[in-house]
């Protein structure tokens, strides 16, 4: 009988941690990750631990895609899929608010790397970029949900001939379930 009791009581406090760290914020989240870029990641396989109270790591792996004119064929286009892994650290800060303890704002900055396959030369081949990232980051208090907002303005390093050589515009929204 004793033996129940203390495994009840453990049980017990187990449950009291797992609600005290969902209203907390969050360790680990998984999910997904959408951008306006859709060359190679309009929607990516997203992963974000902290290793520390201020410090994330976020691992996104990407898939998209566009239709390229391909050369000489009178306007035919070809559909060129596109994979990309990335990695980030952001440093995170919480945005005091009346209401909410788990808005925070980061900033940080990463690298990735692609690869293209099109029918058109100027967009195929692998690239590599150095990005900033800055967004939002919201952990809903009564579910294990985080979504965050963000941008990243990416300097490439190497890329298909057809590149700009810096991409400004990359807005992305990530849903992660945390853990």
């Amino acid at each position: 009988m004793i033996k129940m009791k203390k495994l009840v009581l453990v049980v017990a406090l187990l449950y009291c941690q797992i609600l005290v760290n969902a209203q907390s914020g969050y360790k680990q989240a998984i999910g997904l990750r959408f951008t306006s870029h859709t060359t190679f990641d309009v929607v990516a396989l997203s992963y974000k631990t902290f290793v520390s109270d201020h410090s994330a790591l976020e691992l996104n792996l990407g898939y998209g895609g566009k239709n390229y004119i391909v050369p000489n064929t009178g306007g035919t286009t070809s559909y060129s899929p596109g994979y990309s892994v990335s990695g980030s650290y952001q440093y995170h800060e919480l945005i005091e608010t009346a209401s909410n303890e788990n808005l925070h704002w980061f900033a940080g900055g990463g690298l990735n790397f692609f690869n293209i396959s099109s029918k058109n030369n100027g967009y195929n081949g692998f690239g590599t970029g150095v990005f900033g990232t800055a967004g939002i980051d919201y952990k809903f208090k009564t579910s294990p949900i985080n979504v965050t907002a963000d941008w990243r303005p990416t300097v490439y390093i190497s890329a298909p001939s057809a590149f700009l050589p810096i991409q400004i515009g990359t807005l992305g929204l990530a849903v992660r379930y945390t853990f």
